[in-house]
C-alpha cells in the first residue's frame, strides 16, 4: 500500500447504517480479494460525556451523520462492489463517478477527528432559564437557574441563592445537573 497512489472518497449511506455500512466495506474487502486497495474505512465521530442520573457516561457522536470515508486505491469494480452494499446509497460524486476529497477536505476532517478526540466535549443540555442542582464543588446541592451558557468552554453563569441573596457563579456543565 506504502507504493499505490490512494485517495479518500466519500460514501454516502442511510442515516444511522454508517458503523454497519462500515463493518460490511471492510468484511466484503476482505473476501472478494480488494485487501491490496483499500486503506482504512472510517467513520468521523466525536467523544462527548453526558451526565445522567447523576452518572457520567462518555458517548461518541457521529460528526457526519449519513457519510463513511474509505482511503483506497480508485477502482472502477471496488466503487460498484461498495455500492451494492446494503446501507449504501452511493458515492458522493457527480453522479457518473465518484469524486476524490480534495487534500484540504481531508485535513479539514482530519482536524475536526483529532481535535474532538483530545478531550471528551460536554453535551451540553441546558438552556438560559433551566433549573438546575450543583453537583460537586463548594456550592453542591444548591439550586440555581441558569443565565448564560459558554458551548466552546463547556461553563454556565448560573445565580443561587447565598444567605437568601442571588449570587452569580460560573460552572463547568459537569458540575450541575437537571433538578
Amino acid at each position: 500500500m506504502e507504493n499505490i497512489e490512494t485517495k479518500w472518497y466519500v460514501i454516502h449511506t442511510y442515516s444511522g447504517h454508517e458503523a454497519k455500512v462500515k463493518q460490511n466495506v471492510e468484511y466484503r474487502v476482505a473476501i472478494e480479494g480488494y485487501k491490496n486497495l483499500v486503506k482504512q474505512v472510517i467513520i468521523p465521530v466525536e467523544n462527548i460525556v453526558e451526565i445522567k442520573d447523576g452518572k457520567k457516561r462518555a458517548m461518541t457522536r457521529n460528526l457526519m451523520p449519513g457519510y463513511v470515508l474509505i482511503e483506497m486505491v480508485p477502482n472502477d469494480d471496488l466503487f460498484n462492489m461498495v455500492k451494492k452494499i446494503s446501507g449504501v446509497s452511493g458515492f458522493v460524486g457527480d453522479g457518473i463517478k465518484p469524486i476524490p476529497l480534495t487534500e484540504e477536505e481531508i485535513r479539514n476532517v482530519r482536524d475536526m477527528v483529532e481535535v474532538k478526540h483530545d478531550k471528551p466535549k460536554p453535551k451540553i443540555k441546558y438552556r438560559q432559564g433551566d433549573q438546575v442542582r450543583v453537583i460537586e464543588g463548594p456550592f453542591s446541592n444548591f439550586v440555581g437557574t441558569v443565565n448564560e451558557i459558554d458551548e466552546e468552554k463547556a461553563k454556565i453563569k448560573m445565580m443561587v441563592s447565598i444567605f437568601g441573596r442571588p449570587t452569580p457563579v460560573e460552572l463547568d456543565v459537569m458540575q450541575v445537573e437537571s433538578v
